[in-house]
C-alpha cells in the first residue's frame, strides 16, 4: 500500500524539495499551501515527473483550515503516514520595534501550525503502520538571531514541542524528529542577503564546509527520518547546517575567501 506523505508549505523552497524527495520515494504527496493556486502548480510539476501527488490549500494558523486539509487527506488518500510541518514565514526588526501582530502572527505559523497538524494527524497515524512526523526547526533554535526575535522564538518552540511529541507520542509508535536548516539558498535566505539582514562573506567565513545548502539536502535528510531506517530514532533535532553551529573559530581567517566550495545541484 502506497504511504501517504502531508508537507505543509510544500509548493516552493524546501517543501517542495521535501514534496519531489519523499515522491521519488514512493509516498503520495499531499502539497498544502495557504495559496491554492501555488499548491497545483507545484503538484503539475511533480506529476509531470511521474510522482503521484495531490494539492491543498491550508492556513495553519487557521483550526477550520487545518480540518479541512486532513478530510481532503482521508478522501484523497485515504490515511496519513508522514507529516512534514514547513510551513513558515518570515519578518525582520529590531526586537525593540517588534509589532504585536507580526508577532503573533510568526508564532503562530512555525509553532502554532505545526501543533494544529501534528494534533490532527494524531489520530489518522495510530493507522500507520511507521507513523513519523518531522519539524522544521532552524539554526535560529540553537543561536539567537539578531532582527529575527520571532522567527527565533517560534523555532525554539518547536525543539521543545518536537521533544515533548516524541516522548509522549512515542508509546503509541509515532516517532517525532526535527531538521535545523542553516543557511540554504533559497528565497529566503536570497531576501535576508539584498536587504542586507544577513552578510554572505561572514556566514561563509563561519561555515565549516564553506557554502550554503541546498534544498535537497534537508530533503534527503527528512527523507531518512522518515524511513525504516531511521525506526529507533525520535526526539532528535538534526542540523543540517554545513557545521555553523559547531565553529568555534574567531581568530581572523581568510581561506574561505580563495576556495570555492560550492557545488552544483
Amino acid at each position: 500500500m502506497t504511504r501517504v506523505a502531508l508537507i505543509t508549505g510544500g509548493a516552493q523552497g524546501l517543501g517542495l524539495a521535501t514534496a519531489n524527495r519523499l515522491g521519488r520515494d514512493g509516498f503520495h504527496v499531499i502539497v498544502a499551501d495557504i495559496v491554492n493556486a501555488r499548491a497545483e502548480a507545484a503538484v503539475d510539476q511533480l506529476t509531470a515527473s511521474g510522482i503521484t501527488a495531490t494539492a491543498s490549500e491550508i492556513d495553519v494558523t487557521d483550526d477550520a483550515s487545518v480540518q479541512a486539509c486532513f478530510e481532503l487527506i482521508d478522501s484523497a488518500a485515504g490515511g496519513l503516514d508522514v507529516l512534514v510541518n514547513n510551513a513558515g514565514i518570515i519578518s525582520r526588526a529590531n526586537a525593540e520595534d517588534i509589532e504585536s501582530d507580526r508577532w503573533e502572527r510568526e508564532l503562530s505559523v512555525h509553532l502554532g501550525g505545526a501543533m494544529r497538524c501534528s494534533r490532527e494527524a494524531f489520530p489518522r497515524m495510530l493507522k500507520s503502520a511507521a507513523p513519523a512526523i518531522v519539524n522544521l526547526a532552524s539554526v535560529g533554535s540553537t543561536f539567537g538571531l539578531p532582527h529575527r526575535l520571532a522567527y527565533s522564538t517560534a523555532k525554539a518552540g518547536v525543539v521543545g514541542m518536537t521533544r515533548t511529541l516524541a516522548a509522549e507520542w512515542g508509546r503509541r509508535g509515532i516517532r517525532v524528529n526535527a531538521v535545523a536548516p542553516g543557511y540554504m539558498d533559497t528565497g529566503m535566505m536570497q531576501s535576508g542577503l539584498a536587504g542586507g539582514t544577513l552578510d554572505r562573506d561572514r556566514l561563509l567565513m563561519r561555515t565549516p564546509l564553506m557554502r550554503f545548502g541546498y534544498p535537497e539536502e534537508v530533503a534527503s535528510v527528512i527523507s531518512f527520518l522518515v524511513s525504516k531506517d531511521a525506526s529507533f530514532v525520535t526526539g532528535v533535532v538534526l542540523e543540517v547546517d554545513g557545521g555553523i553551529t559547531i565553529d568555534g573559530t574567531f581568530h581572523a581567517d581568510d581561506s574561505y575567501k580563495t576556495q570555492d566550495k560550492s557545488e552544483v545541484h
